[in-house]
């Protein structure tokens, strides 16, 4: 009998590796509640606890995914979380300036070998509708670590401090690991090391591709949107907040049931197309900003309402943009394509507190009109391409 991998993986496995996701991703949001105080304490601030992780996390993409096209998804998924476990037990003891910034640095790194293999090693295994689930799982895993990552370091640190909040972390990926070695290993790898390093060769191809950057600069400005909204707040709205009896978590927590979304969006792709359904998620979110801004620092309950209805436009979004990508890409450059994505992605989320910082001079209103300005545009962008595919269609039939 052989002892590659053919057998789905058990729903205990499948949900593990989706609870390992979101405390992966969370990695990235954990200290944005709690930076003054990391600034204060150790002098790092978010270039260096989130830019520093985010940049080194995007790159990883680039590196990890095409590398378990080669070596193989379990080979890698495993090592990158005994890797993980290890930096992340020795972040959770580091008391200087120097320690926490090139252990946020390693930490990126490494920890961008789990998301894009976890999603190649559940889409390739099980049935159809097995596979369809997980993937959406997974979706919503990523993007309610947005919050659900906030929400946690916030609670954790502030009672014990950024170590407690590192470690049970570090326990779900040694879990992960010990659950995925126990699998069957996976099938020989058909990839050849000059076809690894020839798949980089497909970069350009896929930036001149139209269909493409519509997906990836929507995809640059989302996360990078989301991160500066939140700071932002943080900035200039604490104190009003705390006047209304309201903390800055209890207000991310009443949006995080947006993040639900994507699980809804499965099902609603397939009849209305990925291309529409990005274009609704981000007409949504760059509404849900101008509504914000409308409702500013007079109108609370307003804020909160129209910064659901923000988080609910990217909840749609995402989960379209990667059907889209996988859809419109070529077969010889999926993976790539796939990589590609999620660095665009979460280099905008590592700019996220640079933005902000840029913005720090503007009242609260003007910045969410910027960042929805911002999303607005995009929303038009991915709108006046799908209008000119609709036409293309129509006068190729009309022949």
């Amino acid at each position: 009998m052989s002892s590659f991998n053919t057998a789905p993986p058990s729903l205990a496995l499948r949900m593990l590796v989706v609870l390992c996701a979101l405390a992966v991703v969370s990695l990235l949001y954990l200290p944005i509640p709690v930076l003054h105080l990391l600034e204060e304490s150790y002098g790092v601030g978010a270039t260096g606890m989130i830019s520093a992780f985010g940049f080194t996390y995007a790159t990883g993409f680039l590196v990890f995914g095409p590398l378990s096209d080669w070596l193989g998804r379990r080979k890698v998924m495993v090592s990158g979380l005994i890797a993980l476990t290890v930096i992340t037990i020795l972040l959770a003891i580091a008391d200087t300036q120097y320690q926490l910034v090139i252990g946020r640095i390693l930490q990126g790194l490494i920890a961008a070998s789990f998301p894009p293999v976890a999603i190649a090693f559940l889409a390739e295994r099980g049935t159809v509708r097995q596979r369809a689930w997980s993937i959406a799982w997974m979706s919503t895993a990523f993007l309610s670590a947005g919050l659900l990552g906030q929400i946690y370091g916030g609670l954790i640190t502030l009672r014990w401090g950024m170590g407690a909040a590192f470690l049970p972390l570090s326990g779900i990926y040694a879990l992960t690991a010990w659950q995925l070695w126990r699998t069957a290993k996976d099938k020989p790898a058909p990839m050849k090391l000059r076809s690894f390093l020839g798949s980089y060769l497909s970069l350009g191809r896929l930036l001149i591709d139209s269909r493409l950057r519509r997906v990836y600069v929507p995809a640059f400005f989302l996360l990078m949107c989301f991160v500066a909204f939140y700071m932002g707040l943080d900035m200039r709205f604490s104190a009003e907040l705390a006047h209304h009896g309201i903390s800055p978590l209890m207000f991310r927590t009443l949006a995080a049931p947006a993040f639900i979304i994507p699980l809804a969006v499965a099902a609603i792709i397939p009849r209305l197309g990925a291309e529409r359904v990005v274009s609704v998620g981000l007409v949504c979110a760059a509404s849900g900003l101008a509504l914000s801004a409308l409702a500013g620092s007079s109108h609370i309950w307003g804020l909160l309402v129209a910064s659901f209805l923000f988080v609910a436009g990217i909840g749609i979004s995402v989960p379209g943009l990667i059907i889209r990508v996988t859809s419109v890409s070529d077969a010889s450059v999926r993976g790539m394509a796939v990589a590609l994505y999620t660095f665009v992605l979460w280099v905008g989320a590592s700019l996220g507190p640079w933005l902000a910082q840029q913005l720090a001079g503007m009242s609260l209103e003007g910045m969410l009109f910027l960042l929805s300005s911002l999303l607005g545009g995009c929303a038009l962008y991915v709108i006046t391409g799908l209008r000119r595919n609709n036409e293309a269609i129509t006068h190729s039939s009309s022949l």
